[in-house]
């Protein structure tokens, strides 16, 4: 057996672009040989270490539990590496950051709030990119993600911001054109039947859960729809007048306090997936991502704290006055 002191960086770069894609030949495609090479290199590398460090299936490959945590490591190292080399050479981003956020959750919840950020840390410059999409971040340039979900995120970590809390909204002009000076005591999820329903192709399951929720699953087959092709352009169309939006509770938190919309019912449908924060274990220990996380964490419970006390009074007259 070769001395572990004669490990060739190269074969753990190969063991970690391997294990990110699962296949050996999409790894030799990012490492430009054939996925042969990369089966011989991964292959004496746990000749060297004694152990297994994929297990083989078809075209597929999977870590073993002694491969997971070797990988995770190796990650951590090259990472390291790749940093230490930046700042030697001049090149460290140390004060770039960079993060992926889901359109909706930038546009109608972080932008307002981040000049508040950009003034307490002025130094600290933002690159910001919005997309549904999730990366792998060994192979991308993010120091840390807001994705949506359960908060289950293998190897990297997460921490929750908010739930999701959905509501229907509507403009005020269009309530009131519809169910005229109504009380809003007297409003029940059963009313929507006389309203156009907007929907989201990115959302295709909140009206159906909010109305399951609220005992009125009937109100979609007996009501107009409109789908679009994102839960923004459906907030938009709910703020145009076209109809309902089933909307989360902190998006549409502004325009309610503003009264251009009405969240008229006493119904609020807590979800069991929210917001969360998520970065690799290692990215924690820059200074700019552990000064952003604790901005946008206290900014989510100053959110947090609002929807409470607002679902807790409950919608007002106020709200749905002309």
């Amino acid at each position: 057996m070769r001395l572990l002191s004669q490990v060739n960086l190269n074969s753990l770069k190969i063991v970690e672009s391997a294990a990110r894609h699962r296949n050996f030949t999409r790894a030799g495609e990012e490492q430009f040989i054939t996925a042969s090479a990369v089966s011989q290199r991964v292959k004496s590398l746990e000749d060297q270490l004694r152990f297994k460090i994929f297990e083989r299936g078809g075209n597929a490959v999977s870590l073993t539990p002694e491969g997971e945590t070797y990988v995770s490591r190796v990650r951590e190292a090259l990472e390291r590496i790749v940093a230490a080399s930046m700042e030697a050479t001049g090149q460290s981003q140390a004060h770039v950051l960079k993060i992926s956020v889901l359109p909706t959750f930038a546009a109608r919840w972080l932008f307002p709030r981040l000049p508040l950020f950009q003034r307490q840390y002025p130094d600290i410059e933002m690159r910001v990119s919005t997309s549904y999409a999730t990366h792998e971040f060994a192979a991308s340039e993010f120091d840390l993600e807001i994705r949506y979900g359960d908060g289950n995120f293998p190897d990297l970590k997460a921490e929750l911001l908010f739930k999701e809390d959905l509501t229907p909204v509507c403009s005020r002009k269009l309530f009131h054109e519809i169910l005229g000076d109504k009380p809003l005591s007297k409003v029940t999820p059963d009313d929507l039947r006389h309203f156009t329903l907007l929907h989201s192709d990115t959302c295709t399951q909140n009206w159906q859960s909010w109305l399951g929720f609220a005992g009125a699953s009937f109100v979609l087959g007996e009501t107009k729809s409109i789908y679009f092709d994102s839960c923004m352009m459906s907030y938009e169309a709910a703020n145009a007048g076209m109809g309902f939006a089933v909307a989360n509770r902190a998006y549409m938190a502004s325009d309610i306090r503003a009264e251009r919309l009405v969240a008229p019912f006493a119904v609020h449908h807590p979800n069991a997936a929210g917001w969360y924060f998520v970065s690799p274990v290692t990215a924690l220990y820059a200074r700019k991502v552990e000064l952003f996380k604790q901005w946008i964490k206290a900014e989510a419970a100053l959110t947090q704290h609002q929807l409470d006390a607002e679902i807790a009074n409950g919608p007002t007259l106020r709200q749905a006055t002309a």
